[in-house]
């Protein structure tokens, strides 16, 4: 897997990202609390402080970014890179584990918002002599606001544009317990076996960056529940959509 990792610069660009990200929303957080009688919408807007500060420590590393919507507010960052010549595209996204294991056997209908992304690899896998590590958990990816919700349960695809010869998703896990961001992980999405398989744990170099996340700081959001629903890594599931959801989109429709 080795020649699909990214270079050391841009693995610890996006590291310093998500913890910067993830301590300026935990900030926004406490502000809202001081200041609002009820501010627990702000749960959602994690992602969009991620994502802004891969975007700023990124670009001055070499890491592009392309503003993408879906639906009527659902707004996120897609980061581009290119090495000898191949262009990349990188998007990153919250994560979850459960309790059982990957068997390789696709389930249900593949025909989802990150499909067509996901093809981007299929020659990556289709290589024989490529050999690429099964996980050993189910991973969830995390749904970032209600429109991104609305996108999966009614199958609004993501539509990539050509050219692009790879399709990485970079996992965080955040502690349930704790607050604290348990792991970083670069991985390729496999869309014929729908699994995200591992290609470097990028975890170490939480240790070694300069955002440090404290017991603090995590103090406004401790026995929180994640506001966001689960998309899992198999590509073919959804998890924990409200009825309430389900009921809505099915009247704007």
């Amino acid at each position: 897997m080795d020649k699909y990792k990214l270079s050391s610069k841009i693995n610890k660009a996006i590291v310093d990202g998500v913890l910067k990200g993830y301590l300026e929303y935990l900030e926004e957080r406490k502000v809202k609390k001081d200041d609002m009688n009820v501010s627990g919408a702000y749960a959602w807007t994690r992602g969009n402080h991620i994502d802004h500060q891969i975007s700023e420590i990124g670009l001055e590393n070499g890491l592009r970014f392309k503003n993408e919507k879906a639906g009527y507010s659902w707004e996120y960052l897609e980061f581009l890179l290119e090495d000898s010549g191949e262009p990349f595209i990188i998007i990153v996204k919250n994560s979850r584990p459960m309790a059982k294991s990957f068997n390789g056997n696709p389930v249900g209908s593949p025909n989802n918002y990150l499909t067509e992304y996901a093809q981007i690899n299929e020659p990556i896998f289709d290589d024989a002599s490529v050999h690429f590590e099964g996980m050993n958990e189910q991973i969830e990816l995390e749904l970032n606001s209600p429109e991104e919700i609305k996108a999966v349960s009614t199958r609004t695809s993501l539509h990539a544009e050509a050219g692009h010869s790879r399709f990485y998703i970079v996992t965080y896990k955040i502690n349930e317990v704790t607050k604290q961001i348990d792991s970083i992980k670069l991985t390729l999405p496999n869309s014929t076996s729908m699994q995200l398989v591992p290609v470097e744990d990028l975890t170490y170099l939480i240790e070694l960056s300069e955002y440090e996340i404290t017991t603090e700081d995590v103090e406004p959001i401790k026995g929180e529940v994640d506001a966001g629903s689960l998309f899992s890594g198999d590509f073919s599931e959804m998890y924990d959509i409200p009825d309430e959801e389900k009921e809505a989109n099915e009247l704007d429709n």
